[in-house]
This record gives C-alpha cells, sequence and structure tokens, in this order.
C-alpha cells in the first residue's frame, strides 16, 4: 500500500527551488524614465480651460447650481408659491375628473339627449347616480356646469335639455347653483357666441325661476346686444324675449322700457326677417305677451283643469321662432277643445252611442239589450 506523504509531513530541511522573481528590462526602465520626464517637464495644468476647435463655438453653461434656484425660490414671495400650487392642483384635478369614468359617462349621456333629447326620462337616473357622489365637490361640479353650457352653446338642440338637467341638479346641490351662475355671467362676458349663450340663459330663466339672478343677466345681454346692432344681434333679442318677456316685464319694467326704446330707435337699420320678428314682438307686447286682461274666472278648481280658455288676441310660435299660419292657427282652434263634451258629461259614456242610421227599430232595440246586458 502506497504511503500518502502530506504537506506538513515533509522534512522541512528540504528546499524547493523556486523560480526568481523577474527583473524590469533596461529598455522598460528607460521608458518609464522618458514619460516621468515628460510629466515632470510638461506646460499643460490640468486646472486649465476646456479646450474647442475654433470651428466649434463653446457652449454656455445655463445649468444653476442647487444652491442659486434654492436663492431663487427664498426670494418669490409664499402667496405667489401658494397661487402656482392651487392651480397646479385644479389643474390635475380637473384633468383627472376629465378622465374619469364617471365624467365620460356624463359626456356619452350628454351626446346622446343631444341627438335624441326623448331618452331623457331615460337617462335622467342615471345622469344623476352618476353625479351623486360629488355634489359636495365643487371642481367636479364647475365641470359639469361646463359640460352643459358648452354643450348648449355648440347645439341649440341641447338648450331646453341643459335647462332641464340643470333644474334638477341645482335642486340637490347648491355648488352647482353657484357654480352655473358664474359660468353663465362669465360667458356672457368673454364668449365671442353670445348670442347662443344668452337663448341658452333665457332656457335656465323660464326653467329655473330665478329671477333675480338670470333676470339680471338677460337684461344686461339685452341691452348689449341691442347697443351693438345688426340683424343676427336684433333676431337673437327678440327671438329670447318671446320666450322670457312676459315675466321680465312683471320683473321689471322699466328696463324692459329701455329695451324696447332701444329696439324702436335700431328699428331702421334692420330688414328681412329681423325686422319682421322685431315688429311681431312689439305685437305681442302691446297684447300683453298673449295673456288675456281679463278677471280670474270665478269656475272651481275642477272646471279650470277640464277647460282650456284660449286668450284674446293670442299669438303662437313654433320651435323656430315663426308665427302660426293662417291655417295652423284654424286646425288648432278646430280641435283643441274637440273633447269638451266628454270632459263635462257625468253620464254613462255608453248613453251617448248613437246607432247608425240604416238600423232598423227591432236592430237598435237588440243592440241597446246587449250593451245592457254587458255592463
Amino acid at each position: 500500500m502506497d504511503q500518502k506523504v502530506k504537506l506538513w509531513d515533509r522534512d522541512s530541511s528540504q528546499s524547493m527551488n523556486l523560480r526568481q522573481p523577474n527583473k524590469p528590462s533596461e529598455s522598460k526602465k528607460n521608458t518609464v524614465k522618458v514619460e516621468d520626464s515628460v510629466i515632470v517637464n510638461s506646460k499643460l495644468s490640468v486646472d486649465a480651460a476646456e479646450f474647442y476647435p475654433n470651428s466649434h463655438p463653446a457652449p454656455s453653461n445655463n445649468v444653476s447650481s442647487i444652491q442659486s434656484r434654492l436663492n431663487k425660490h427664498k426670494k418669490q414671495p409664499e402667496s405667489a408659491i401658494d397661487h402656482i400650487g392651487v392651480e397646479s392642483a385644479a389643474h390635475q384635478h380637473q384633468n383627472n375628473d376629465e378622465d374619469s369614468p364617471d365624467m365620460l359617462r356624463l359626456k356619452h349621456i350628454v351626446k346622446t339627449l343631444t341627438n335624441d333629447p326623448g331618452q331623457f326620462d331615460h337617462l335622467f337616473d342615471i345622469f344623476m347616480e352618476t353625479l351623486m357622489p360629488y355634489l359636495q365637490d365643487a371642481i367636479f361640479l364647475t365641470d359639469c356646469a361646463r359640460l352643459l353650457v358648452n354643450q348648449a352653446i355648440n347645439y341649440p338642440n341641447f338648450r331646453y335639455t341643459g335647462a332641464r338637467l340643470s333644474y334638477h341638479i341645482e335642486g340637490t346641490s347648491p355648488e352647482f347653483r353657484a357654480a352655473l351662475h358664474l359660468l353663465c355671467k362669465k360667458e356672457l362676458d368673454s364668449n365671442a357666441n353670445k348670442q347662443n349663450i344668452l337663448l341658452f340663459v333665457a332656457e335656465l330663466y323660464i326653467q329655473l325661476h330665478h329671477l333675480n339672478i338670470y333676470g339680471i343677466l338677460l337684461i344686461e345681454a339685452f341691452k348689449m346686444l341691442v347697443s351693438k346692432g345688426g340683424n343676427d344681434n336684433i333676431k337673437c333679442v327678440c327671438q329670447a324675449l318671446k320666450l322670457t318677456g312676459f315675466s321680465l316685464d312683471k320683473y321689471d319694467k322699466k328696463a324692459i322700457d329701455e329695451i324696447f326704446g332701444q329696439l324702436q330707435h335700431v328699428k331702421s337699420t334692420v330688414d328681412g326677417s329681423a325686422l319682421m320678428l322685431l315688429n311681431s314682438v312689439f305685437n305681442l307686447r302691446n297684447a300683453n305677451w298673449g295673456h288675456s286682461n281679463q278677471s280670474e274666472s270665478s269656475n272651481s278648481p275642477v272646471e279650470e283643469e277640464a277647460y282650456y280658455v284660449e286668450p284674446q288676441n293670442a299669438h303662437f310660435y313654433n320651435l323656430d321662432g315663426q308665427e302660426f299660419t293662417s291655417e295652423e292657427s284654424e286646425f288648432l282652434a278646430a280641435h283643441l277643445n274637440c273633447n269638451d263634451e266628454y270632459l263635462t258629461d257625468t253620464s254613462d259614456p255608453d248613453e251617448l252611442f248613437n246607432p247608425e242610421p240604416e238600423m232598423d227599430e227591432e236592430i237598435q232595440a237588440a243592440f241597446k239589450e246587449f250593451v245592457r246586458l254587458s255592463k
């Protein structure tokens, strides 16, 4: 069996032949000496400026240090810093709301109602359920008011629907009421499309019943547009007056008198359909806006609901502001009260049946007996 010799078992007296370390050659020594002499005798300095060729202009160092930026921030007034912070936070909140699923849903509902106002009853509950969590959020409500106002300005078909939505929203959120009023006032002052915003404010005046809020806006807008003149501005004022004239006359008759004085003054400067519309407004006001001046009738509440009394000298207009033609007025008068006898008669409706005249007496008697037995 071979004996294994361990390293520590070897005789220490036995020396091992180790290789001697290499010594640098004379050529390498000379090279190192030459490099050291070059460094020592060089005229270059580590503190010298950075070198750029003549064809390459040296870049300007516009990057400020951290200390300089801190000093600039300290010198800035605190009010300015707070204002920037508030604007940044509000802008970020606005972007988040506009991109949120709830805001996108509201926009989709508004777009659908613009194209099909008949779906109002179907989509109203969804609209309010989506808005319900934000009734205390002033920023979100402002965005919602801006959505309705912008849609009403750009799409006249949405004015009435937008006013209806505003009526229901403000009933549950005073913050929305304030935001809507401030936004309408701002748009009347700054928006170039003052005609459409004026007509939307007229719808709000009728739907929301805030005489002291939107009534003032309307009167100021009337005066502004009439002072500018032009067929389009006069037509816009006349359309709004047809809608709100009766209430505004009761609210501030003196202001309406001044507006009609201005309209009379610019009457000679308009023509065409604008002049026709202006004349119709004067006639409408002379007829007390289509309302009767007679004293209130002594009819009972049931009779007042059952009968419709057509105002004397009334003028009726379609959605485009055009007065009904004579044929349309005759049709309306002929069919408006066609069911009066059924509203007032309290007897058995079967008694109103009149058998055909070609029936003989026997057939008539048999038919009456059939009706009596069918009850």
